[in-house]
């Protein structure tokens, strides 16, 4: 199989008031091809755990055996929100 060149994250937006939740809105993003997961109360925040987490992911692995991904992948990022005018 030919190796991937972007990894695709998902981010969702939460607005704090499910069960369980401490009242704030936050973002989560996950990536499947490499098994992460970040969050933060800001898209500037979770921009940044986000970079962290991957770094933290693809650090001193061989991506290519570990995830069949190539060194320094794309990072395509999908993000729905279903009433932005409301969160913005």
């Amino acid at each position: 199989m030919q190796p991937k060149d972007t990894l695709h994250v998902s981010v969702e937006y939460f607005d704090g008031q499910a069960e369980g939740d401490d009242g704030h809105p936050y973002y989560v993003a996950s990536c499947d091809e490499i098994n992460v997961v970040a969050s933060g109360g800001t898209l500037d925040e979770l921009f940044k755990n986000l970079r962290e987490v991957i770094a933290f992911a693809l650090n001193d692995e061989d991506t290519l055996e570990t995830y069949n991904v190539i060194p320094n992948p794309h990072v395509s990022i999908a993000m729905e929100l279903p009433d932005y005018a409301q969160i913005a």
